[in-house]
C-alpha cells in the first residue's frame, strides 16, 4: 500500500547502494612472499604426491585375500618327516 504524497513535499530519493569501503580505497595491494614459504610449499606438495602415488598403487594392488583359518589338528613327526623324506622316530606312547 503507498503512502500518500502531501502536496508541496518532494518524493525522498532512492538510496544507491554502496561499496564497501574495502572496496572504495586506493591502496595499492601488495603481498611479500618469502623464498622459504615457497620452500615449504614445495615440500608440502610432493607429500601430497606421494600420499596419493601411494594411494593409488593400493587400489591398483586389488583386495588382500583373508588370511588363510588353519585346522585345528595334532601334527606328528611323521608328516614333517615325510614331507623332507627323513626315516620317521617312534617313541613309545604312554
Amino acid at each position: 500500500m503507498a503512502h500518500p504524497q502531501h502536496p508541496g513535499r518532494m518524493p525522498r530519493p532512492l538510496a544507491q547502494p554502496q561499496l564497501p569501503a574495502f572496496c572504495r580505497t586506493r591502496r595499492p595491494i601488495t603481498t611479500t612472499v618469502r623464498l622459504g614459504d615457497l620452500r615449504q610449499l614445495q615440500w608440502l606438495l610432493w607429500l601430497v604426491l606421494a600420499l596419493q602415488l601411494s594411494t593409488v598403487l593400493l587400489v591398483l594392488a586389488g583386495p588382500v585375500p583373508a588370511p588363510l583359518a588353519a585346522a585345528p589338528r595334532q601334527f606328528s613327526s611323521a608328516v614333517f618327516a615325510s614331507r623332507h623324506d627323513a626315516p620317521v622316530l617312534s617313541s613309545p606312547q604312554p
